[in-house]
């Protein structure tokens, strides 16, 4: 945990952009799309792995597995057959919550010109056309992908508050 700690410990949209300016920019639209998506999945496990971490330390501390242990059972078995199966609601939660993160990340990407290539299209290469006030000015459809992105992540938090959690 001590690497999720300096992770965290990192703004992440420095790491992102000093992670992206490492590699060129010259790429094929298909090796942008793969190199974002592994930077962000690089930098971006350290929240959720404290939450799993924290979820799971105490589900090896609970009742249940201390009468798993007296009953004889392995520790991989009370992993697999105990621990992991109640993780399920903590580990839906943290897809949910970091689905829209990693949304803005790359947004955040494609509007500073690091993020997918050109010829395909992204949130942050849509959104780049919203940077000269005078460029909107007549055009008020430039709003529709800046809509649309408050529209897909706010979705998703409601998704998130929707879901129940078994108790």
């Amino acid at each position: 945990m001590a690497g999720a700690d300096l992770v965290l410990s990192l703004p992440w949209l420095f790491l992102l952009l000093a992670a992206r300016a490492l590699i060129p920019l010259n790429v094929p639209p298909i090796e942008s799309v793969a190199i974002t998506f592994l930077i962000l999945g690089c930098l971006g496990w350290a929240a959720g792995a404290r939450v799993v971490c924290a979820g799971t330390d105490g589900l090896r501390n609970s009742d249940f597995a201390l009468q798993a242990r007296a009953l004889g059972c392995s520790e991989a078995r009370l992993l697999w057959r105990h621990v992991a199966p109640n993780l399920r609601p903590i580990l839906m939660a943290q897809f949910w919550i970091s689905v829209p993160v990693f949304i803005l990340a790359e947004a955040n990407l494609g509007v500073l010109g690091l993020g997918v290539s050109e010829p395909l299209p992204s949130w942050g290469s849509l959104l780049r056309e919203l940077e000269g006030l005078t460029a909107i000015s007549g055009k008020p459809w430039v709003f529709v992908p800046l809509l649309l992105l408050v529209a897909s992540v706010t979705s998703f938090q409601v998704l998130l508050v929707d879901q129940e959690v078994p108790s």
